[in-house]
């Protein structure tokens, strides 16, 4: 099955975030190197969406650790497969609500 991937406007939102906060406090490189790697989690997920143990906020959405400060969840629902949010995984956990 051919899965397309929907990024949601939270998702974006955090993501834009991620990148302007490692260009500024860290190098483009950094940034450019943490890009790739949620390029390449993505497309891991396109290719097989249930690679990723299911959360343990809500059973049917995945958690993907893309580095040891971010983890990206999702949902699978036919063949779409939305990306919910981009979560710092130092954030406090009772504070983090997922729809």
């Amino acid at each position: 099955m051919q899965y397309q991937i929907y990024i949601s406007e939270t998702a974006e939102r955090n993501l834009e975030y991620i990148f302007l906060y490692l260009q500024k406090e860290w190098s483009e490189k950094v940034k450019n190197n943490f890009k790739s790697q949620f390029l390449n989690y993505l497309e891991l997920i396109k290719k097989n969406p249930f690679i990723f143990p299911s959360s343990n906020i809500k059973k049917e959405i995945r958690r993907c650790i893309i580095t040891k400060h971010n983890a990206l969840y999702y949902r699978v629902s036919n063949n779409v497969i939305e990306i919910i949010t981009i979560q710092d995984t130092r954030q406090n956990p009772d504070n983090f609500k997922l729809k």
